[in-house]
């Protein structure tokens, strides 16, 4: 009876969810079709360190193309981590064709819009369009291009946007790739959230044809805070972004755990592995978030990082760890105001103040 009441309520979401898209115009469509893409193929990607979000809205976005009669395919910077993996194979899709050079070739940017994070030689490729939910990068084309950038909780909800606007039908597979991105960067509709994104959840929920969200964010999660036989290098990858704010750049990662007991060790791990970590990059500064559902600690190395953390949270107390409750968001409470900071010292001297950091 319980199963009999699902698929029901999941046909009425599925049924109302082709009307509004039935009712939107093609506008978008006649935009996207109008840009001068060549020949060449493009290529639909996101950022180093492929996530859950950059993986599915790269493939969502790709087909998208492809219904508009563009010359278009996904692709990846590098093999997916764990939970995006689990997520691929629970819906029985392949991760995208990886591409470890861009110069030459043509690109759509989903889920970033900084050289920094994108992959090598972007500034050798012509970038065609950008569809991301962060904040405006250095990404650039002196070309006109399709630049779509909403402070939602995922791309993937921009991109199931743009299927309506466009008035293409959303098949369970492309459902699929957009709610596990969905999922995955709102941290099972719980961080983030706003009213697009659980409008997109809700549809491409029925589309999919997946009864218990729940279980498959909970099933991603275990996958995701699984390191057996990972190395710190990797554990510390898994996730991990690069920024470039004034003359500084600095990369973050971020590791979700379940247990207070596994958030010590990891801290502990990443602060014996840093300076290693550190030495064989290329940033200036790095910061590693080590989270549960409760707390996030932070750990840095290199040079000026305290003097950073000083300078962007007044709670900051001088130790060489700083402990968020309740937990916090890399993109929305701890690059923001590092960013900020980092950019003062740029409008000062340009140098970074000279401190004893470790």
């Amino acid at each position: 009876m319980k199963r009999r009441i699902c698929v029901l309520l999941l046909a009425l979401a599925l049924a109302l969810s082709c009307l509004t898209a039935g009712a939107e115009t093609a506008l978008l469509s006649d935009i996207l079709c109008g840009i001068d893409y060549g020949d060449e193929v493009v290529y639909v990607i996101g950022h180093k360190s492929p996530d859950a979000d950059t993986v599915g809205s790269a493939i969502a976005y790709a087909w998208l193309l492809q219904q508009l009669g563009i010359s278009a395919k996904a692709a990846a910077t590098a093999a997916v981590n764990r939970e995006t993996q689990y997520a691929l194979d629970f819906f029985d899709m392949e991760q995208p064709e990886i591409i470890t050079d861009a110069a030459g070739k043509q690109f759509v940017l989903v889920d970033h819009s900084e050289y920094s994070q994108a992959l090598d030689g972007m500034k050798e490729a012509r970038v065609v369009g950008i569809i991301d939910h962060h904040g405006i990068g250095d990404v650039r084309n002196t070309q006109r291009i399709a630049v779509v950038s909403l402070p939602v909780g995922a791309t993937a909800s921009i991109i199931y946007q743009m299927y309506l606007e466009c008035g293409v039908e959303i098949p369970k597979d492309m459902a699929r790739a957009m709610l596990m991105a969905i999922l995955s960067d709102t941290k099972g509709m719980t961080s983030n959230v706003t009213k697009l994104d659980r409008e997109a959840c809700d549809s491409l929920q029925a589309i999919a044809e997946i009864c218990d969200i729940g279980a498959l964010y909970e099933g991603m999660k275990q996958a995701k805070t699984s390191f057996d036989g990972m190395t710190a290098d990797e554990i510390f990858h898994s996730d991990y972004k690069e920024y470039l704010a004034g003359e500084v750049t600095f990369g973050m990662g971020s590791i979700y755990t379940e247990t207070e007991e596994s958030l010590v060790e990891l801290t502990e791990m990443m602060e014996a592995e840093l300076p290693s970590i550190h030495a064989s990059g290329n940033v200036d500064m790095l910061f590693c978030l080590i989270s549960t559902d409760e707390t996030t600690w932070m750990v840095w190395y290199g040079e000026g990082t305290k003097q950073a953390v000083r300078d962007s949270f007044p709670d900051y107390d001088g130790g060489n760890r700083m402990i968020f409750i309740p937990k916090a968001s890399r993109k929305g409470d701890i690059v923001p105001p590092l960013t900020a900071a980092l950019e003062k010292w740029a409008d000062a001297d340009g140098t970074v103040p000279q401190e004893a950091d470790q």
